[in-house]
């Protein structure tokens, strides 16, 4: 018998990727945020490019597909706000 497991327990999977140790990633319904930490914009690309390279590896695994349209990024750089100040 073929045994199919709710879609909420697929993308839950995603919140136990190993991430690297400046990534953590939180989920609320259907949403997933990655967080990254870097020291730089350059780091912190790098960074986001492994870890959607793991979870595009996920999603063909999983045979899964994100919805392309509703995809957003932002970046927020400490340093250039505190320098504001």
């Amino acid at each position: 018998m073929l045994r199919t497991w709710p879609l909420e327990h697929k993308y839950n999977c995603l919140l136990t990727l190993k991430y690297t140790n400046h990534t953590k990633a939180a989920a609320f319904a259907d949403d997933l945020v990655i967080l990254i930490k870097a020291e730089s914009i350059r780091e912190a690309e790098n960074i986001v490019n492994v870890e959607l390279s793991e979870i595009s590896g996920w999603t063909v695994n999983n045979k899964i597909r994100f919805n392309e349209h509703i995809i957003k990024s932002n970046a927020y750089d400490k340093k250039k706000e505190e320098r504001k100040k």
